[in-house]
């Protein structure tokens, strides 16, 4: 992840005038980012916190399809082999 490439392309957004945030997380799904990169780019242009900007992508229509996804990811987390450690 290249955090100034992010920054630049946030400022191009808001120089767009682009801070609606469904759009914003379109505008990062046509681009290909990773949820990862969504995420900070949108943290930037919409004002958020990080945790703020997770909520949101989740929620938002424009990555609704991923959910099934990460949660598979998740329950593998939770079911990995550190499991026992808690």
């Amino acid at each position: 992840m290249d955090r100034s490439l992010l920054d630049a392309l946030a400022s191009s957004f808001t120089e767009d005038g682009l801070v609606e945030q469904e759009a914003v997380f379109r505008k990062l799904r046509d681009l290909g980012k990773s949820p990862i990169e969504a995420i900070y780019v949108a943290s930037r242009v919409l004002g958020l916190s990080l945790p703020e900007a997770k909520t949101a992508l989740y929620q938002s229509t424009s990555w609704r399809d991923q959910h099934e996804n990460w949660q598979s990811v998740q329950s593998a987390l939770n079911d990995g082999p550190n499991n026992d450690l808690r």
